[in-house]
């Protein structure tokens, strides 16, 4: 499921950083390059990024901490390549409160990129 944010355009193969948006409980997709650069393009479930990378700012993670307040601070960046219903083998995990990195659910080692990256119902799989 994706929805366009203001009519703005989203293509496969466009580099983007998606993050989980608290208000709408669904994932955002910015773009990271042409025409919306840096703006929300839009909202969706069951997104597929390809050449994922975890990122995780320092001290928007400092500052969570210190007021016990989310906000924006982690999130994936690589290319948007469509959408799908499944989940991959791996899970992520990432809590500001308990991890510095986004980590591997099970063996809780820091992930830092991926192959391919599915975020869907509000879950971060990859491979």
């Amino acid at each position: 499921m994706l929805q366009l944010y203001k009519d703005r355009s989203l293509g496969v193969g466009e580099r983007v950083r998606v993050y989980f948006n608290l208000h709408t409980h669904l994932f955002s997709i910015v773009s990271l390059e042409g025409q919306y650069k840096g703006k929300v393009v839009a909202h969706g479930n069951g997104i597929i990024i390809t050449n994922a990378k975890f990122k995780v700012n320092s001290s928007g993670q400092m500052k969570v901490r210190e007021i016990r307040r989310k906000s924006v601070h982690a999130y994936i960046d690589g290319v948007f390549s469509g959408l799908t219903e499944e989940a991959l083998s791996e899970k992520a995990y990432y809590n500001p409160y308990k991890t510095d990195y986004f980590i591997n659910w099970e063996s809780k080692e820091n992930i830092f990129e991926a192959d391919k990256v599915i975020l869907k119902d509000k879950r971060v799989t990859y491979l």
